[in-house]
């Protein structure tokens, strides 16, 4: 079989965590192991800016109490927040879970008062910028250290 049998959810519940949460970690692998399949070396520069430095809140979503989806943001300014780190296991994809996962957060981040959050993707992760855009993305002039980084996009929501 070339690619993973879909799974369905069982015994599904999200638990709202922390940076720091050894499960969040094995997903947060999968995934730069994933983007370095994709990217090979380019990957390293991203090495810092995925670094775990600042408080991160995390959204695991577990199935029969294993792992296997998340989000997380940090806050970047007083208003603003950065969603990072969505990823969704293979055999899940395709049944609206990132979708939810970040729902959810947004939730978290408007019930805390934030005005806008950002999102920073590869120009070719077509599926993650369809995921945004459905969520209500807009692309925006790349700003900080992606200024002059032809492989990214940077996308941002204005809660009202």
């Amino acid at each position: 079989m070339c690619c993973p049998e879909k799974q369905s959810l069982n015994s599904v519940k999200t638990v709202i965590t922390n940076e720091k949460d050894e499960r969040f970690l094995e997903l947060v692998e999968e995934l730069d192991n994933g983007y370095y399949e994709l990217i090979g070396d380019e990957l390293s520069k991203y090495i810092k800016y995925n670094e775990f430095k600042n408080h991160h809140e995390v959204i695991l979503l577990l199935d029969s109490n294993q792992p296997v989806a998340c989000a997380s943001y940090r806050v970047c300014r007083k208003n603003s927040v950065e969603f990072k780190r969505v990823y969704v296991k293979k055999e899940y994809r395709q049944q609206g879970i990132a979708y939810k996962l970040i729902k959810q957060l947004e939730q978290n981040v408007l019930d805390r008062n934030f005005s806008e959050s950002f999102i920073v993707t590869g120009k070719n992760n077509t599926a993650a910028i369809k995921l945004y855009e459905k969520l209500n993305y807009k692309l925006i002039t790349k700003f900080g250290q992606f200024k002059e980084d032809e492989n990214v996009v940077c996308m941002k929501k204005e809660f009202k």
